[in-house]
């Protein structure tokens, strides 16, 4: 198979990918805005004609919005299992496009507790300009898993932060977040809300290593000057992330952010951070001394190192850290049989004819689909973390 992917399939999508650029670089033009790209500007016209944050009642103290897709079910499932139904302290409800899906779902997460027949059910649509500003007008809190982001996710967040409502996603798109915080920051500033983006698998683990690592060597009168990391995983994508990685690969457009420097390097101050994150992620199948293990390139450790980059703007790691990262293999025909698969992956997103027979033949999940139980319950994520300080 491989001879015929190298020699055959991937001249093919060398073509289709020359020719897709040149068709945008011509047929590109600006659009016109419409009536709901007006409406949305109104809600800066809001911010600017007051000297205070609006306020608002808010009902429910966590709202999950996307709770019927693969990811927002698992987070649905996680509150009702730790907080069963709203009491005294805490109130939360589900939201989504389909009332249908939504109903189901009640009726899965109520199955186990009986209490929850009373969780409430939000209808909310992207493309429903009055159902998110309601919805976000509703909560404190709104976590969302409806993505691709850069497609669905700035409405969102853009009422999110001039109603001053916190908000966290599962995004590892690096470029709309830098797009989000040029845009919103400064508004979420004024009204007290907080948005955080990278808050799913890409890139919690990675963040609180680098953070844990930095106040450990704190400790020791030490300031944190490199720190390498090495993942050890067994795990499988849904399809909403197979999505996310074909519209933001297939779809990229660079954003040159209004600010004049990288958004990630904005402070809390709102000046740009003149400490400096150098990336020596491991690229090729190597053996590391340092780990004792064959190592190789992790494809999401490129969104790892640009999460670090913002955390070390705000909280100010180190001046000039290094960051390393590598994906560790049991043995080395695992490396190049996982090099040879990234490969075949990397020729699927660009190839749209190779991607969509894989949809079709369900190699790739759809949007919806994930792994199975049993497969949650086998997979694992180890990080370890190697860090040096000045001294």
């Amino acid at each position: 198979i491989f001879p015929i992917w190298l020699l055959i399939l991937v001249p093919i999508t060398s073509l289709l990918l020359l020719i897709s650029y040149l068709t945008n670089l011509l047929i590109n033009k600006p659009i016109k805005k419409n009536k709901n790209e007006l409406i949305k500007e109104s809600i800066d016209d809001i911010i600017r004609s007051t000297n205070k944050p609006l306020e608002f009642h808010r009902k429910y103290d966590v709202v999950v919005f996307g709770s019927t897709g693969f990811t927002g079910k698992l987070a649905a499932s996680y509150i009702a299992k730790q907080y069963g139904y709203s009491g005294k302290n805490f109130h939360w409800a589900i939201a989504g496009r389909r009332r249908d899906a939504l109903e189901s779902l009640k009726k899965e997460l109520s199955h186990n507790d009986p209490s929850l027949d009373d969780l409430d059910i939000i209808i909310a649509d992207i493309n429903d300009i009055q159902s998110i500003s309601d919805l976000v007008a509703k909560t404190k809190v709104i976590i969302t898993t409806v993505g691709p982001f850069a497609k669905y996710g700035s409405l969102l967040v853009r009422y999110c932060a001039a109603y001053g409502t916190h908000y966290c996603d599962t995004t590892g798109e690096t470029d709309w977040v830098r797009e989000m915080i040029d845009k919103y920051d400064d508004t979420a500033r004024f009204t007290g809300a907080r948005i955080v983006s990278f808050c799913g698998h890409d890139c919690v683990p990675w963040d609180l290593i680098v953070s844990t690592s930095a106040k450990q060597l704190e400790l020791m009168d030490d300031k944190i000057s490199e720190i390498h990391i090495y993942d050890e995983l067994l795990s499988a994508p849904s399809g909403g992330t197979m999505d996310t990685i074909f519209h933001s690969l297939t779809n990229r457009v660079q954003f040159k952010s209004s600010l004049g420097y990288d958004p990630l390097l904005k402070t809390l101050q709102s000046i740009k951070s003149n400490n400096k994150l150098i990336v020596k992620n491991v690229s090729f199948l190597n053996y590391s001394k340092e780990h004792k293990s064959w190592t190789g390139p992790f494809v999401m450790a490129p969104v790892m190192a640009n999460c670090i980059r913002r955390s070390n703007a705000i909280n100010n790691y180190s001046d000039k850290l290094v960051y390393k990262e590598a994906l560790v293999y049991p043995s080395l025909a695992a490396g190049i049989v996982n090099i040879l698969s990234n490969i075949y992956l990397a020729t699927a997103i660009v190839n749209q004819p190779l991607r969509s027979l894989l949809f079709l033949l369900n190699v790739i999940p759809k949007p919806g689909q994930g792994p199975s139980k049993s497969t949650l319950d086998k997979g694992f994520l180890k990080v370890t973390s190697y860090a040096t300080g000045l001294q």
